[in-house]
C-alpha cells in the first residue's frame, strides 16, 4: 500500500520519490515543520468484507492493539539504532511520522527490584529504596541508556538534493522506504487482528482503597 519500488540507478527518479512523498508536522501545524509521513486513518484502508464496522472502529482503542503498535514503532527505531524513530501524530492519531532521534546514557546508576524506581547513585551491595522503602536497590549491570526524539524538527524540508551524492540518495531511499514498509506492517497488523479476533465485554474487579474507623486501644 504504501511501499514502491524506486530505480535506485538514477538520481531523478529518487530525488522524484523522496520530493514527492507524503509529509505530515512533527508536531502541530502552527511550528510549520514536516517529515515523511503516511496516513493511516481508517478510511484510508480497505477494510475487509468480513470485518463489521464496530470491530473496524473500536479495535483501534484497545489496549492490546495499542501494544503491537508499540511493538512495531520500537523495531523500527532499534532497527535504525534510534537515530530514526517513527511516531504518531495528529488529533486522532492517524499518520506515521519519521522523526530524528538518537540514544544516550540516561545517568541512572541504580534502581528497585520491587517498584522500578531508578537512581542516579550507585550502591556497594543491596541498599533501601527512597520510595518504597524496600531492601531491594541494586546497580543497573548495564550501562542504562535513554531513547529521545527530537519532536518539532523538521526532515529534509528545504533540501533541493542537487548536492546530494548518488550513495546519500540510496541511503535516505531506502530509510523512507524501510518507514513506508512499517506502515505496511501496521496496517496489515490491523487487518489481521480484526479479521481474527472479535471484541467481547469482560468484568474486572478494582482494588480499592478506602477509610474505615479502627477502635483506639485494645481488642
Amino acid at each position: 500500500m504504501f511501499n514502491k519500488e524506486v530505480d535506485k540507478r538514477y538520481k531523478e527518479t529518487m530525488v522524484k520519490f523522496i520530493r514527492n512523498h507524503f509529509r505530515y508536522s512533527t508536531m502541530n501545524s502552527w511550528n510549520r515543520s514536516t517529515s515523511y509521513a503516511n496516513n493511516i486513518k481508517l478510511y484510508n484502508i480497505d477494510k475487509p468484507q468480513d470485518v463489521d464496522n464496530n470491530t473496524w472502529y473500536d479495535m483501534m482503542n484497545l489496549s492490546e492493539w495499542q501494544e503491537k503498535l508499540s511493538d512495531l514503532l520500537e523495531d523500527f527505531g532499534r532497527r535504525h539504532e534510534w537515530q530514526w524513530q517513527a511516531g504518531i501524530n495528529g488529533r486522532s492519531g492517524g499518520y506515521v511520522v519519521l522523526y530524528n532521534g538518537g540514544i544516550k546514557p540516561s545517568g541512572y546508576s541504580s534502581y528497585c527490584t520491587h517498584c522500578g524506581q531508578k537512581n542516579y547513585e550507585a550502591v556497594s551491595d543491596i541498599g533501601i529504596c527512597g520510595r518504597c522503602n524496600a531492601k531491594a536497590r541494586v546497580n543497573f549491570k548495564q550501562t542504562h541508556m535513554q531513547i529521545f526524539t527530537f519532536f518539532g524538527k523538521e526532515t529534509d524540508m528545504h533540501e533541493d538534493f542537487e548536492d546530494w551524492t548518488l550513495s546519500d540518495l540510496r541511503e535516505r531511499v531506502e530509510l523512507v522506504q524501510d518507514f513506508d514498509r512499517l506502515c505496511d506492517s501496521i496496517t496489515a497488523e490491523y487487518i489481521g487482528i480484526c479479521k481474527n479476533y472479535r471484541i467481547t465485554e469482560e468484568e474486572i474487579l478494582v482494588p480499592k482503597t478506602i477509610k474505615v474507623l479502627e477502635p483506639i486501644g485494645g481488642d
